[in-house]
């Protein structure tokens, strides 16, 4: 009896081992804990980041065991936290990474990360084909397709520096987009140190030479316009703007394609949804969306709807965890689905 028990019990061991190697949860010893000193752990915004080749994950901030990372080579992985090591001599600092599912957390040196638009990092949909390889995207529009949370810029990882990763484009996106920006009017804003053209019409033609070489344009923008006291004034003005500008892209790239974004929801102070709220101008948050969806169409522009197509994205229900101020900005993670719902819609 006691050989039948030792028996099955090396038997379980090895199983367990052999399944913990596949899965790539079996971690192996590292550094000596007591000789990796924490100097401090600060809270960072949460940017995604990529696995170099080769990463080691480890499972506590000594660095004292280690995973493979060969099985999270797609993954996508946003950054909590950062560690201050003195290890060896020497100064490290490591991340606290979460993947994007939220299923596995592990630290890991800054030196073996990458942003997301690195080319060595390929999630490219399969649908996509090399149809998209080396197509050049152009983007205009206000804080949301720029990567603004309401409080920082997400690191290279806005929306459509997404959905040109799941296209496969290989190129980096020409992103003008600035928050605040508006369709009506033509006021410059300083980012940092940088001026940089913040409405439509300015941005337009500050990036005349840009827009010739763009294969693909997004517009997204609208919200701002819709602000009370934003000046843009009726929607019938708004919209008189909106379609001048996009005469103007069409005139200088016949050839592109050209995607009308609609405004995504949005929602005030008390957390009502303004679809039906009327402004000081006397629209609707659903007028203006309608009103610019019928421009694109008239246009030739393709209208992108995330309502329509990616209605669990953004609800009235999880809106305190999808938008960082609880209102309109997107987190970090959400432009990550917003990019990837945009580039399915696109290959379909």
């Amino acid at each position: 009896m006691i050989n039948f028990f030792n028996k099955h019990i090396k038997l379980f061991f090895a199983a367990f081992v052999v399944a913990s190697v596949s899965f790539g949860i079996y971690s192996h010893p590292t550094a000596d804990k007591a000789s990796v000193q924490v100097e401090y752990i600060t809270q960072t915004h949460p940017h995604a980041f990529a696995l170099k080749k080769n990463a080691k994950l480890y499972t506590d901030v000594h660095l004292g065991k280690s995973v493979s990372a060969k099985q999270f080579m797609k993954t996508a992985w946003y950054r909590s936290q950062a560690a201050k090591l003195i290890y060896g001599g020497k100064t490290k600092v490591v991340y606290r990474l979460t993947s994007a599912n939220q299923k596995y957390k592990f630290w890991v040196l800054n030196s073996q990360v990458t942003n997301i638009t690195s080319k060595s990092y390929n999630v490219k949909l399969a649908q996509a084909g090399n149809q998209y390889s080396g197509k050049k995207i152009g983007v205009f529009g206000d804080s949301i397709p720029a990567g603004w949370d309401g409080y920082h810029f997400y690191l290279n990882s806005s929306y459509p520096d997404w959905t040109a990763k799941y296209l496969g484009t290989n190129t980096k996106v020409e992103n003008f987009a600035c928050p605040s920006g508006r369709i009506v009017g033509h006021r410059y804003a300083y980012l940092g140190t940088t001026l940089v053209p913040q409405d439509l019409s300015a941005a337009i033609r500050a990036h005349k030479s840009d827009i010739k070489k763009m294969n693909i344009i997004f517009v997204h923008i609208g919200t701002n316009d819709y602000t009370n006291y934003s000046g843009s004034g009726s929607l019938q003005n708004v919209m008189r703007h909106l379609r001048y500008n996009i005469k103007l892209i069409k005139k200088l790239n016949p050839s592109a394609k050209i995607y009308g974004i609609l405004p995504i929801s949005r929602y005030d102070a008390n957390g009502m949804n303004r679809n039906n709220m009327a402004d000081m101008y006397g629209y609707t948050f659903h007028d203006l969306r309608a009103a610019e969806a019928k421009l694109y169409k008239s246009m030739g522009a393709t209208v992108i709807n995330f309502q329509q197509f990616a209605p669990n994205v953004i609800t009235d229900t999880n809106k305190d965890v999808t938008l960082k101020d609880h209102e309109i900005h997107p987190t970090a993670q959400t432009a990550q689905k917003l990019g990837y719902a945009l580039a399915k819609e696109i290959v379909k």
